[in-house]
């Protein structure tokens, strides 16, 4: 592929005692309309490309005062293309000279001109972007602090930028937040690069944080490539936060009772399983309500669905700090605990039958209920959490055998049982 370059113009000249041109050196030449024979004047109205008095005024106002000029002219050219020229001259300042003698230059300055023009329409169009933007737009520089910010900063976090410029960063953070930010900050000054958003909690004016995902890449010197700060770009996720806190909950909790689920308390489970230092038991209890069915049938669901909200309430208030009940499906339910020893759960495992045993109140009338409970106990290391509640089910099912409302340990010797 060739590519045509326009060649510069460019042009020397000089003037007699009467103002005309007496030589001209152009490059390239045949370019540029005949200055050579001509007034600076008639040249300037016969070469110029638009209808511009003021040029001519200016011109003719340097040449009465015999002053030096310097006129920023676009040229109609013998080629069919205007140009933007500096058409520059000195006055000449030997003795006995005329005052219409000048000497100058003519330069092309077309390509300087156009590129300035694009850069400033770029950094107009970067400008709208930045001051429109709803992102908050930031520039610090390697010391950490704020170059500027884009209005967005001051619209969502209170702040002016007469407040925020020049201050660290950092400062104005939540406490927890400064260290991992200011981590972040120096990774990305040595040279680093951070492809994920970094979370920080962002002060507002008034007292509240802002929770921002904050995007960051360093910026260099062209010239030198030497990191000279960085720019940040950050979003309120506050309520994207609150979103996914909803799901999270929607995801681990019961909706009828509002316990954890079966999901969260296998979770939990495995984490108590997972501390080796502790020597305490982690001992879950399975739940199974006695007289649930009948009281569903007879009653209808709704009433059932009453009954299990009253449970769960009450199977709550049965927990010491630390435990955890979750309700894993129909009439099941799940206790997660620390237990010292057999003891420990069994006075759990009473606590719960106990609590069941006064009436519920469903639609102005009393109904009793009760529970068969299955306990299975395990240390760290020796069972995973899904061995610990099936034995826990084993053993739930040899106390429902009994009939008797009472709760069963689970014990290796225990075959399964079922309805």
């Amino acid at each position: 592929m060739t590519t045509v370059t326009t060649p510069t113009l460019y042009a020397v000249w000089s003037t007699d005692a009467q103002g005309v041109c007496i030589a001209s050196q152009e490059n390239p030449v045949g370019l540029m309309p005949i200055l050579k024979g001509v007034s600076l004047s008639d040249w300037l109205s016969f070469a110029q490309a638009d209808s511009d008095a003021t040029i001519a005024l200016k011109l003719a106002a340097a040449l009465e005062h015999v002053t030096p000029f310097h006129i920023e002219v676009p040229i109609q050219c013998l080629d069919g293309t205007t140009r933007l020229v500096v058409f520059s001259g000195l006055p000449d300042g030997q003795p006995g000279a005329s005052r219409l003698q000048y000497s100058g230059f003519i330069l092309d300055i077309t390509r300087q001109c156009k590129a300035l023009e694009d850069a400033l329409n770029t950094a107009a169009e970067y400008r709208l972007l930045i001051e429109n933007s709803t992102d908050l737009i930031a520039h610090c520089d390697t010391n950490g602090r704020y170059v500027s910010i884009s209005p967005s900063y001051s619209k969502m976090t209170g702040w002016a930028a007469d407040e925020m410029t020049g201050e660290r960063v950092v400062g104005f953070l939540h406490p927890d937040d400064r260290a991992p930010a200011t981590d972040a900050l120096a990774h990305l000054f040595n040279g680093g690069l951070l492809p994920d958003a970094v979370e920080v909690r962002k002060l507002h004016r008034d007292g509240h944080y802002i929770t921002l995902g904050t995007k960051a890449c360093s910026v260099s010197d062209p010239s030198t490539g030497k990191i000279i700060g960085a720019v940040l770009v950050s979003r309120d996720i506050t309520r994207d936060k609150e979103r996914i806190r909803k799901l999270e909950k929607l995801a681990t909790r019961d909706m009828l009772t509002g316990l954890p689920n079966r999901a969260w308390i296998n979770d939990q489970v495995s984490c108590m399983l997972a501390q080796g230092e502790d020597l305490a038991y982690t001992t879950v209890l399975f739940i199974d309500l006695n007289g649930f069915k009948a009281v569903n049938d007879s009653m209808g669901h709704a009433a059932g669905d009453v009954l299990l909200q009253q449970v769960g309430e009450r199977l709550q208030r049965c927990m010491r700090p630390g435990d955890s009940v979750a309700r894993l499906g129909g009439d099941e339910f799940e206790v997660a605990a620390k237990c010292s020893d057999r003891k420990a759960a069994s006075t759990i495992a009473q606590r719960l039958v106990d609590s069941l045993k006064a009436p519920f109140t469903l639609n102005n009338a009393d109904v009793r209920i009760g529970a068969a409970i299955g306990i299975s106990l395990a240390r760290f290391g020796t069972v995973s959490a899904k061995i610990l509640f099936e034995n826990a089910d084993v053993a739930m099912y040899q106390a429902k055998a009994r009939r008797d409302g009472s709760y069963q340990f689970f014990e290796p010797t225990m075959l399964p049982l079922r309805d």
